[in-house]
This record gives structure tokens, C-alpha cells and sequence, in this order.
């Protein structure tokens, strides 16, 4: 089930973008496109023979995990290619029929693919084509490629030649991440040059265009007729095609021509020039490709790769960005790692963080050395005093995830952090909180209001993070941080992944007008760095129950009177009024001592709740199946702003443990408080915006749970039902100026009516 506007549709979670926020997005991927740092997956391949697999042994990628590629609409309009197209001189002469074997797939079958040339010895194809993550079979290690073929009994002809991979290179997002599809595209390398043919010819993906678009390959449902050998020929077909990549889920290149599997890795052909402007990689109700360059992927940096020294054949992640210059190969004879580029085995890596951190600006004797957080990806490790080859293999691999979770915190684009990666945290304990009231979960009902104290947790949890990326601490401190932090994101991490695909896009939309603003500010002022930040005063609406009052643990108040010391003397130096110094105050207070409203806590209590729901609705597709938010773009997106959400609560978490004292000598409480001041602003601004989108989200999937066709406006349940209820949209609502009300003695409710926050 799916939710847009409030209605129930097939599928993800999605919520209907207003056309200047779907340009947003592609704003903020060209800002993606001229901040990256891009990352290549490389590894090299085995030999392989030339003889094509038995008929019988070559499959198709279904795609089950993502998509299926499709025949669109009742009638199939594909025409099979005549021979002399694809002969020596011919317009096709440059598709490449693929037989790959992957790592962990079983033994006597090969995956059928598609590929195209873009030099002599490189061709194009889908990052799955190199990656298989919707059968578990990992990377590729055996591609047999030919042109010119038209069935097994074609394979000796002087028109095919045969030629073996030696090198694969694809996208860090594709490897690191499921479900990807942004990312779908990769490079392979063969050991001889074709002869004889013209590379085809790719352009930058249009944002928008209306062309005569075609698909060019070897569809795997359509069969020799004399053979039965499936994929034996090349199909095209070419339709009229409006598109509009704002509009797509994915950043999509979308269209209506026919295809199937087997068809993955096939150009995406301008009729007029036969230029591709992507990359075939999948179906649904509409086909789609991968896009090129400024909003999608930069072939250019990643055809670098090819020129780099691997020194051994697992999957290395290599620093590509531009020219792909990197660092030389050292005298051992291994490549000598900048920052981000550690070489993995399989699916495991250990990975770095690029340095694009929001930086609280403090005194400059805290910004001599690298970050805690740059430090320890860097390192790769969370105990310095244990070496990773006397730790046990499951300890290693937990290790490994959990670098991968922070390189995605990390590595992405500045936007990510600050008043976005807040919204990210509210949303997910806004929603943990309606699912834990809609179904009467007592363990959770800790006596504040539904929502109170949610923002506040992220917003401190956020600038905490922030910290961490941009101070640096002692060893022994960092060690004992980060180790906490690996324990806490590891147990959560199932459940918010599961969960961020349909919580985050409530918060999507103004996530995105807040990125779009600063990307209009930071163009404006041709800063050379980049940051979400807002001119706004902060002015507190928001009025608070007795809670926030009552002491916690003492390592809590310990933390808080330190903050709350350092920040007030901060905001005393800024010059901020009486109200929006008490205001912050009481966010600090209220993020600090209602840890039940923290994204940890929301992944052991409600968040389940919603998971399990979603589960039990019938005909719905697996949850381990949904991994991106029909509301992202390739720079903001549910995995990534669900996983910095989470990481900064554990931050928050583990930090707290800590003597504050010690941390305040080494300036990072300072930095804490400072970033508090740069989010509370935007982030409280559109509380109320994304507490309302969460409850509809949340309601629709509870209401088959709690037996309901739909959520009541009021949230209960027909008469004789039991008693759980949907809470109100209308249950977080803007007050006046706390300290205006603390003047009159009001505290913990409004007007009489009985509403809190």
C-alpha cells in the first residue's frame, strides 16, 4: 500500500511533490553533482572460455527484488534486429550479448545481460548486470561477451567475436546500498579490443525532452524459434517519449517500450543520432533507466578506474572524482589510501568519510587535527586496541556494517546534516510515537504528550553528530563514543531501515525546501563550502509539559548543566533575546532528559509496531524489499537520512555517558551548542507540517492492523471495538512564546482545552 495526498495506492509510501519541489530535487542533485567525491567499485574478473552456455542454462534476471522489467500495456511492439544491423559496418554492430556467472549463484546457469561499447574495449552496462542483490549472488566474477551473436549456432561465425572481461567497475552506491536504482549502471573492460565497430555515442541526460527513444538487446522471454535458446537475438523498439526526471521516483529516465530481463544493460537510443541517453535497468508501470551525468551518474569519473592498480582481485572502492587522479602505489606495492578509499572483500567494506561536515565555528585550536569522526573511519575500526585479525569474524563483519553506516553519514552531501538530518529524527519518532498510542502500547506511554520532546531529541541529537564531524577528541574518548555508537546502531538499524521508506516521506517535502533555500543562499554568496543554515531568529512556540523539569540520571544532568552553561554563555555573546534564549534552553533540556522520544528508542517500541503492520497487510510486498523512498533524489534519500538520524541519536547517547567537563576542555560541547543554535530555527519552523503528513502515513497502515478500512478523522474505533485509537493531526499544535506564558503562570496545557504537546 502506498499513501499520496492522504489516499491509499499500490506500492511505496510516496507523498505528491508541488512542481517546484520535484526541481528541487534536481537542484539538489546538481549540487550533488559538483560537491562529489565519487568512489568507484572496482575488482577484476577470471578468465573465461568462448563457447556460449547450454541454451537451457541461460536465465534472465528477474529483478525480483526490485522491479521486473515488462512488456507495457496489452500488445508487444519489439522487432527483431535484421542480421546486417549488427554485422560488421552495421548501425548496432556495437551491442554486446552478455553471459554472466556471479559469486554465489548456482552452479550451471549463467544470467543473461545486455551491454554497449563506448570504446573498443569498454562497454556499458546495469550495475545489477556486475552486482546482483535481488538473488543474493553478489558480484560478478565470469562475463563472456560477444557482438554480432544471434544464437549459439551463431557463435563461429566471422561476423561474432568473443571476448572475455577482465575488469568491472560500478557505482559505490550500487555495492553499498540495495535497491539503488539511481545508481544502476557499470563499466566492463575486456582483455582484447573488438575490432571493426563504431563506440556508441552518449550524451548528459536531458531534464526533460519528448524524442523517438528506442531499446536495443536481448530480451530473455522471446525464443529461437528452431532452438528455443532464449535471449538468441536482438529486439528493438522505438517509441514517442515525453519525460520529465523530476517527476520520476528515482531521478528515472522513464518510458513505455517493451522489455524484459535480459534487456538490463541496454542503451537507451535518441532515434534521430542513435546516441544513449542512459542505461535500461528497469520495469514497473513504467520501464526506466539509469541517467548520465549531472543528474545521475559520471561516466567519465568512474572510466578512470580502469587505469588503477588493483592489488588484489577483490573489490577495492577507489577515489575517482574527475581525472581520477589518485594517490600512487606505494613501495609495498598496495595503493596508498586518501580518505575513502580502503579496498574490501565481497560486500564488506571498510570505508571512509569525505570531508564535507557542517563546522561550528569555535576557536581555531579545535580545527588543528582531524575529526573524531574523520579518525575513525579513516582507521576503520571502533576498539584501536584490539587489531582486526585477532578479532572474531562476526565481530569483524559487525565491525565492517557498521563503517558502512557511517560512510553513508558521513560521505554524503552537506545537506544531509543539520535542520534536514532533525526533520529525519522527528519524523521517525513522530511516527513510533502514533504507532506506540494507536495501538495502546503502554511500554512506551511514559506520561508526556504524543509528541513533546521529539524535535528537541533530534535537534540535539543532529548537532551532536555535527560535533563529532568536526571536533577532535582524545583516543580513549573517541574509542569509548563510537564503541557505544556501534552497539546502539547495529541493534536499530533492521527496523529503521525497514521503516524509513514510508516514515521519511512525510518530511521530504519540506526537507527539500529547506535544501533548496540554501542552495539558493549558498550560490548567491559563492562560499566555496556549502551549509544548511537559516537567517531567521529563532522565536519558541512551543509550549512543554512538566517533564522537561524532571531530573533524569545524573551522567544526563551532568551533560545538560555543561550545555546549558556553554550555550547560554554563547547566546549571551550573540546577543539573543530573553525568549529565544529560554527557548533553547528548553529545546537542550527536553532533547536531553526525554530519551524516549530518541530514533533508538523509537526502533525498539513503535517502530516495530509499524513494521509488523505493514507486514500484515495483505498483498503487500516484503518490507526487506523496500529500500528507497518514492520521495528522494540521489542527494537525499530515506537510507541516507534514516541512517544519519539514527547514528546521531546513538552519538547523543554515548556522549551523554561521558564526563562533560572533559569534553568542554577539548571545545566539544562548544560545537554542540552552536549547531544547536544554526537548527533549531528551520527545523522548528516545519514541525507541525511534518507531524501532520506522519499521521496519515502511520494511520493508513494501523488501520488494517486495527481492523479498519480507514482511520477516523477523530482516531477511535467503532463502538465495541477495543480501545486503540489514531491519535489527531491536530494533537501538535504552535503555542505563544513560552516565556510569555511562564510570566502568566501557564505551563503544560492551552486555553483549557486540554491539548499537549
Amino acid at each position: 500500500m502506498g499513501i499520496i495526498n492522504g489516499q491509499t495506492t499500490g506500492g511505496v509510501f510516496a507523498v505528491d511533490l508541488s512542481h517546484d519541489v520535484r526541481d528541487a530535487a534536481l537542484n539538489i542533485n546538481l549540487k550533488a553533482y559538483e560537491f562529489r567525491h565519487t568512489l568507484a567499485a572496482v575488482w577484476n574478473v577470471k578468465p573465461t572460455r568462448a563457447e556460449p552456455p547450454p541454451a537451457e542454462a541461460a536465465i534472465s534476471l528477474d529483478m525480483k527484488n526490485e522491479s521486473t522489467e515488462s512488456v507495457v500495456g496489452g500488445g508487444d511492439e519489439r522487432l527483431k534486429v535484421d542480421n546486417i544491423h549488427f554485422a560488421p559496418g552495421g548501425k548496432y554492430r556495437s551491442i554486446v550479448k552478455l553471459f554472466i556467472r556471479y559469486e554465489f549463484q548456482p552452479p550451471g546457469s549463467w544470467a543473461m545481460g545486455t551491454g554497449w561499447l563506448i570504446s573498443p574495449d569498454i562497454f556499458v552496462t546495469a550495475g545489477h548486470c556486475s552486482y546482483d542483490w535481488g538473488h543474493k549472488w553478489g558480484r560478478a566474477e565470469e562475463v563472456k561477451a560477444y557482438i554480432g551473436y544471434s544464437g549459439r549456432d551463431s557463435e563461429k561465425s566471422r561476423n561474432v567475436q568473443f571476448r572475455q572481461v577482465k575488469r568491472i567497475v560500478t557505482t559505490e552506491g550500487w555495492v553499498k546500498t540495495k535497491g539503488s536504482k539511481a545508481f544502476d549502471v557499470s563499466f566492463m573492460q575486456v582483455d582484447t579490443p573488438f575490432t571493426g565497430i563504431r563506440p556508441i555515442k552518449y550524451e548528459e541526460t536531458p531534464a526533460r525532452g519528448s524524442f523517438e527513444l528506442g531499446v536495443v538487446g536481448y530480451p530473455g522471454d522471446l525464443s529461437d524459434k528452431s532452438t528455443g535458446e532464449k535471449g538468441a537475438h536482438m529486439y528493438e523498439m522505438f517509441l514517442h517519449t515525453e519525460f520529465d526526471l523530476a517527476a520520476s521516483t528515482d531521478t528515472m529516465l522513464e518510458y513505455n517500450i517493451d522489455t524484459f530481463g535480459g534487456n538490463s544493460g541496454s542503451p537507451v537510443l535518441r532515434q534521430s543520432d542513435l546516441v544513449s541517453l542512459g542505461v535500461h535497468v528497469y520495469g514497473d508501470a513504467f520501464n526506466s533507466a539509469s541517467v548520465i551525468a549531472k543528474f545521475g551518474n559520471p561516466y567519465k569519473d568512474y572510466l578512470a578506474a580502469f587505469d588503477l592498480h588493483l592489488p588484489s582481485d577483490a573489490l577495492h572502492l577507489m577515489p575517482v572524482t574527475d581525472s581520477g587522479k589518485t594517490s600512487a602505489t606505494g613501495p609495498s606495492g598496495d595503493y596508498q589510501k586518501p580518505l575513502g578509499s580502503n579496498p574490501v572483500s565481497g560486500s564488506k567494506s571498510r570505508v571512509n568519510g569525505n570531508d564535507q561536515r557542517v563546522r561550528p565555528q569555535v576557536s581555531s585550536q579545535h580545527q588543528r587535527h582531524p575529526s573524531a569522526m574523520a579518525k575513525l573511519i579513516q582507521n576503520g575500526v571502533t576498539s584501536r586496541s584490539q587489531a582486526m585479525n585477532i578479532k572474531s569474524e562476526s565481530l569483524q563483519a559487525e565491525e565492517f556494517a557498521f563503517m558502512d553506516v557511517l560512510k553513508v553519514v558521513g560521505g554524503a552531501l552537506p545537506i544531509i546534516g543539520g535542520p534536514i538530518g532533525a526533520l529525519a529524527g522527528f519524523a521517525l519518532n513522530a511516527a513510533s510515537s502514533v504507532a506506540a498510542e494507536s495501538t495502546g502500547a503502554e511500554s512506551v506511554q511514559d506520561g508526556t504528550p504524543l509528541h513533546e520532546g521529539s524535535m528537541e531529541r533530534a535537534i540535539l541529537a543532529e548537532a551532536t553528530l555535527s560535533a563529532l564531524q568536526a571536533a577532535s577528541l582524545p583516543d580513549e574518548l573517541e574509542e569509548s563514543i563510537f564503541s557505544d555508537m556501534k552497539d546502539a546502531v547495529m541493534r536499530a538499524l533492521p527496523t529503521i531501515q525497514k521503516a524509513a521508506p514510508r516514515v521519511m516521506s512525510a518530511m521530504m517535502e519540506p526537507a527539500l525546501k529547506i535544501a533548496l533555500d540554501s542552495l539558493h543562499k549558498h550560490n548567491q554568496s559563492g562560499a566555496e563550502s556549502f551549509e544548511v543554515a537559516s537567517d531567521e531568529p529563532f522565536r519558541p512556540t512551543t509550549l512543554y509539559s512538566s517533564a522537561i523539569d524532571q531530573e533524569a540520571d545524573a551522567d544526563t544532568e551532568n551533560f545538560l548543566g555543561v550545555l546549558q552553561s556553554v550555550l547560554q554563555r554563547n547566546l549571551q555573546e550573540s546577543a539573543v533575546d530573553g525568549d529565544a534564549e529560554e527557548g533553547f534552553v528548553d529545546i537542550i533540556k527536553a532533547g536531553a532528559r526525554l530519551v524516549n522520544k530518541g530514533v533508538v528508542q523509537a526502533a525498539k517500541f513503535g517502530l516495530p509496531i509499524l513494521v509488523d503492520a505493514v507486514k500484515s497487510i495483505a498483498n503487500a510486498e516484503s518490507l526487506d524489499d523496500q529500500t528507497a523512498s518514492a520521495a528522494s533524489t540521489q542527494g537525499l534519500t530515506a537510507d541516507q537520512l534514516a541512517k544519519r538520524a539514527l547514528v546521531a541519536d546513538a552519538a547523543l547517547q554515548a556522549v551523554m555517558k561521558l564526563p562533560a567537563q572533559h569534553l568542554e576542555e577539548f571545545g566539544f560541547i562548544d560545537f554542540i551548542g552552536d549547531a544547536v543554535k544554526k537548527i533549531a530555527g528551520p527545523a522548528m519552523k516545519v514541525l507541525l507540517q511534518v507531524a501532520k503528513a506522519i499521521n496519515p502515513i502511520v494511520g493508513n497502515v494501523l488501520s488494517g492492523l486495527l481492523g479498519q478500512d480507514s482511520p477516523p478523522a477523530g482516531g477511535n474505533k467503532p463502538a465495541g471495538a477495543a480501545r486503540r485509537r489514531l491519535p489527531a493531526s491536530d494533537r501538535l499544535t504552535p503555542k505563544r512564546s513560552l516565556a510569555s506564558l511562564r510570566q502568566t503562570g501557564g505551563k503544560g496545557t492551552v486555553g483549557g482545552a486540554g491539548r499537549r504537546y
